[in-house]
């Protein structure tokens, strides 16, 4: 959708860019910084400022002028849009950015209907379920269905984009049974995809009710970047619980126990799974230290949370003859916790070198709006000029009508006159031609005539010779 001089500008900058960057590398030795792209305003302002945006407002002074020279060298038709914001409440809590943002971190987003939509990240695609849940927006159960099907469709779209998220997406429509109602959500999906940067291909609804899709990876996911994964589940969202750990580390105790020349056996377990096996399975572990011969301790460690725990074997010549009591055996595990977790003190950040290549000012100014105005405008006044004309000629044209009629009727009696004398010069000469072809037909015919004559007179003499013989007979 741009303009061929848009273009050739363009190309122009990424020429001049190119030359800037090429000269600085012959003039230094490698290696060096040459060239570093813009700060994220400057990124974000090019990448994503379009015709459709209003206004962007700038609660920083420097950064607004810092935006605004980008704009007037690069895009300066959207220079009216750039504005400083200067009221007292943050800007932020103005437009409820900060609830926008929260939503791209959480699992569950509310649709304005009242359902809802679920994002699962996974290792193979991003499941993505829709619920009804407290949606009676519609008059009947389809119609609700399909009102919250298109809601969700434009929200799916919107947190794609907000949380960068690439690869298979699934998303599970609620089930819709007319056809015609499936057509307009995949319509709705395709719209609303039409503005993102990546590129989407979207598949049609499947009879169980599932619209398969893949998006671009432009940059890792915003879950990606900025989550971390959970330290107690290891990112797999749930636990054991107490009852199921408890009996898991009591079948390792008894495992440990069975081994040849195992003297004690030592349990680090959190302190809810230490008062479970001290409690409800003290017979159990009474039962493992008497067939197995072996010595069992819980150490419950308060810092120590579910699912994790730690089983340790010592073998016989690997026990010190003195006794370590079970708080001794926490605080050895705290202390190597401890140790573990010293953080490395920081170094001094390293200097940021200066790029060599920063921002270039374009040769020639970027092409504006005025001359495609200007020619639009073009057609209007040729308008009315020929209405200009017309007025003109209505009321003080009336002689150079007549003149103009005149010229015409004299050019058309010439043209007549002209064709009447060729038509006329063409009959002369048909009448010729008939009187010399009429001539010669009547000499052939006279010839013949006396040639027809002298014929019948010959016989006549031969017929009267014949009969004059015959008498004499």
């Amino acid at each position: 959708g741009r303009s061929t001089e848009e273009l050739q500008w363009d190309l122009d900058y990424l020429v001049q860019f190119w030359e800037a960057i090429t000269q600085a590398s012959e003039e230094r030795k490698a290696p060096f910084l040459i060239h570093q792209e813009s700060n994220v305003i400057i990124r974000a302002v090019r990448d994503y400022l379009r015709q459709d945006i209003g206004e962007v407002l700038i609660d920083a002074e420097n950064v607004y002028e810092d935006v605004l020279s980008f704009v007037r060298a690069v895009m300066p038709t959207f220079e009216n849009k750039i504005k400083l914001y200067k009221d007292e409440i943050p800007l932020f809590s103005r437009y409820q950015i900060e609830g926008q943002i929260e939503t791209a971190f959480q699992r569950e987003v509310k649709l304005p209907s009242g359902g809802s939509i679920v994002i699962d990240p996974t290792e193979a695609l991003v499941s993505i379920d829709i619920n009804s849940s407290r949606a009676t927006k519609g008059q009947d159960i389809e119609e609700t269905a399909l009102q919250t099907n298109l809601e969700a469709a434009e929200e799916i779209a919107r947190q794609l984009r907000l949380r960068d998220m690439g690869g298979l997406v699934v998303i599970d429509f609620i089930d819709m049974t007319p056809a015609k109602h499936q057509r307009e959500v995949e319509q709705k999906m395709r719209e609303a995809l039409e503005i993102d940067r990546a590129r989407v291909q979207v598949g049609k609804i499947s009879r169980f009710g599932l619209l398969e899709m893949s998006r671009q990876r432009l940059r890792p996911s915003l879950g990606e970047t900025r989550s971390e994964v959970c330290p107690r589940c290891e990112g797999q969202g749930t636990i054991r619980g107490i009852e199921s750990l408890a009996l898991s580390i009591m079948r390792l105790i008894y495992e440990e126990s069975s081994k040849e020349k195992t003297a004690e056996v030592r349990a680090v377990v959190p302190v809810s799974v230490a008062t479970f096996l001290l409690n409800e399975k003290r017979k159990q572990l009474a039962d493992i230290e008497a067939l197995q011969k072996v010595s069992v301790v819980v150490a419950p460690v308060p810092n120590m949370e579910t699912p994790h725990f730690e089983i340790l074997r010592l073998r016989q010549d690997e026990t010190s003859p003195e006794h370590i009591s079970s708080h001794q055996v926490a605080q050895e595990y705290n202390a190597r916790e401890e140790d573990t977790t010293i953080e490395v003190p920081g170094t001094e950040k390293p200097v940021r070198e200066q790029a060599a290549v920063k921002a270039i000012r374009p040769a020639a100014p970027a092409p504006s709006a005025e001359k495609k105005e200007q020619a639009a405008s073009a057609p209007e006044e040729g308008l009315f000029s020929k209405l200009s004309k017309k007025i003109a000629e209505f009321f003080g044209g009336g002689e150079e009508e007549r003149t103009t009629e005149e010229r015409d009727t004299s050019a058309r009696d010439n043209r007549n006159g002209d064709r009447r004398t060729q038509r006329q010069d063409r009959r002369k000469s048909r009448v010729a031609r008939d009187d010399q072809r009429s001539g010669e037909n009547n000499r052939r015919s006279g010839g013949d005539r006396r040639q027809g004559g002298q014929q019948s007179r010959s016989d006549d003499n031969r017929s009267r010779g014949r009969g004059g013989r015959g008498n004499q007979n």
